[in-house]
């Protein structure tokens, strides 16, 4: 359990983010506008709070310690959150639909149909967000676009898009390396993102050894989008949705070079929030991206 007592004196945290964003007392108190002695006392006052020195006096100067400056990022943190927060609170009260998803989702499919949703309804405004991987979003959005490996859905969601994978490269990787079969791709550049076992998965379909962390020629990126952006730069073969990069295939930025996919029971799925489900603006769009979706079903 948190104990709200565990929270210092906010007033003094905000003067030691002023102090190790400045570098002096004297900075701190200009950007805070208030006196030297009042900076003095309100690091003081955090010390005494939490028993650790957080500065030492070099002469005329005031430095963090570790400890000090360790506590000064978290707060900086913090605050830069708020300070966000707050400038969004006005956005927030203006858009009466807020859809989120994973980055390369709402870059290579959903910020279209957004922008088509729009053009047919002048009326809605909609605030389109990233899902973050390390923290729940708050608020919730009014509609959500995520993810299932196997296929389950919750309560209340609607399949969007299949989630079936495949691999891909850029037209002047395969002009310099020729790919004509399953072991040709094994020898590639292959480049993987967090889901590892996408590759191990690959070659088990086609009756070929997967290769290892320690195998040469393997490139590893953080996330989809890297993914996806590396395979059009022409940097190696990557196993990419098919329903994201269905327009990189009809103009010819990659190429599928094998016709055998993964993850056939993987499915996007679009989901509102309980507390908007009812609400006009959130279920036109809802049902907008619904049928937008329809046709990449069928495909």
């Amino acid at each position: 359990m948190v104990h709200i007592d565990r929270l210092p004196p906010l007033r003094a945290m905000l003067v030691l983010e002023a102090l190790q964003r400045t570098g002096s007392v004297t900075g701190a108190a200009r950007m805070l506008n208030v006196s030297h002695s009042a900076v003095s006392h309100q690091i003081r006052m955090i010390e005494e709070w939490s028993g650790v020195h957080l500065v030492v006096r070099d002469g005329r100067r005031t430095i963090l310690t570790d400890a000090g400056d360790s506590l000064a990022r978290v707060a900086h943190d913090c605050f830069n959150a708020m300070r966000h927060e707050m400038d969004r609170l006005t956005m927030r009260e203006r858009m009466p639909v807020t859809i989120a998803s994973m980055p390369l989702v709402t870059s290579q499919w959903l910020i279209g149909q957004v922008e088509a949703f729009m053009a047919q309804n002048p009326d809605i405004s909609v605030h389109v967000a990233d899902i973050p991987s390390d923290r729940n979003m708050s608020p919730q959005p009014d509609i959500s676009i995520l993810f299932s490996l196997n296929g389950d859905i919750p309560a209340g969601a609607s399949p969007l898009l299949s989630g079936r994978a495949i691999p891909v490269c850029a037209p002047t990787y395969l002009e310099a390396h020729p790919i004509g079969s399953p072991a040709d791709i094994a020898r590639a550049r292959l480049l993987h993102d967090e889901d590892s076992r996408m590759w191990d998965l690959w070659f088990a379909t086609v009756g070929l050894p997967s290769r290892t962390p320690g195998d040469r020629g393997l490139l590893f990126l953080s996330g989809s989008a890297m993914l996806h952006d590396a395979a059009l730069k022409g940097y190696g073969i990557a196993i990419c949705r098919e329903n994201l990069i269905a327009e990189d295939l009809r103009s010819g930025r990659l190429i599928a070079i094998s016709d055998v996919g993964i993850d056939d029971e993987a499915h996007y799925f679009i989901q509102p929030s309980a507390s908007e489900a009812r609400r006009r603006a959130v279920m036109a769009l809802h049902d907008w991206l619904l049928r937008a979706a329809r046709p990449a079903a069928a495909a």
